[in-house]
């Protein structure tokens, strides 16, 4: 049976409403009645600023949640540490999150390598930076991933991966075969599938789609969060969330 407490809502669920006007603070606020206390929040969404950043630490603090920052951005530009990286942190640290996730961007392994020891220190203590592969081959190259990950075997602290499952589909590479590649470094999931459409991919449920979610979700450890990250709505998502909850009963 999976483990309720490793459930990440991502508040692209309420996609809907976000178009709709609603802000962030609203849209957590809401997703609190399924229970679930684990919240990746989207930068994008931060319509309101450093104002809301605040209000979102006092949510988080007031019903002890525990927050993601996801941030559509790349680490590296130009083969150098992105020059908005302290602010993204910032942020992050405003809304006591805990985990702050980027796309990997312009790494070259020789000349991105001198980055890292500048890459570490800008990280805080007991905050984790976990690089995604996006729909994008540019950022989702599994050798480059590898070679990037690779480089913090010198160190005391890593940057780890956040396995989307249903972006491999984009970038025609098999998502079974890239997960085995790189389950050594993943310290978060990303669950969602997709359906072909005329041989083109869109996304949808976990519970909809082709991808053999099961089998994937298996070969990770049972303690690494998991997050549903895709539109739907309140009633298919609370089903979505019975169907993980009982799996393999």
């Amino acid at each position: 049976m999976f483990d309720r407490n490793r459930l990440v809502l991502n508040t692209l669920v309420s996609q809907q409403q976000q178009q709709q006007g609603q802000s962030q603070l609203k849209l957590v606020t809401d997703l609190l009645t399924t229970g679930i206390r684990n919240i990746e929040l989207r930068r994008e969404y931060n319509a309101q600023g450093v104002s809301e950043l605040h209000r979102l630490n006092q949510l988080r603090l007031a019903n002890r949640l525990i927050y993601f920052y996801s941030v559509p951005d790349n680490l590296f530009v130009d083969h150098r540490l992105n020059q908005h990286l302290l602010q993204y942190i910032s942020e992050a640290q405003l809304l006591g999150a805990s985990y702050l996730k980027m796309t990997l961007g312009d790494f070259e392994q020789t000349t991105s390598a001198t980055q890292i020891p500048e890459l570490l220190a800008l990280l805080p203590n007991g905050m984790e930076l976990n690089i995604e592969n996006d729909q994008t081959s540019a950022n989702s190259d599994v050798a480059k991933l590898m070679a990037f990950f690779d480089l913090f075997d010198q160190y005391d602290r890593r940057v780890g991966f956040v396995n989307d499952l249903g972006n491999w589909i984009f970038t025609d590479q098999d998502a079974l075969t890239t997960t085995a590649k790189l389950v050594k470094d993943t310290r978060f999931v990303h669950l969602k599938s997709y359906v072909l459409q005329n041989t083109t991919p869109t996304t949808v449920s976990f519970t909809q789609g082709a991808l053999d979610w099961q089998t994937l979700l298996a070969k990770f450890s049972t303690t690494i969060p998991v997050a549903l990250e895709y539109p739907t709505n309140a009633a298919d998502l609370q089903r979505d969330m019975t169907t993980l909850f009982t799996s393999g009963d």
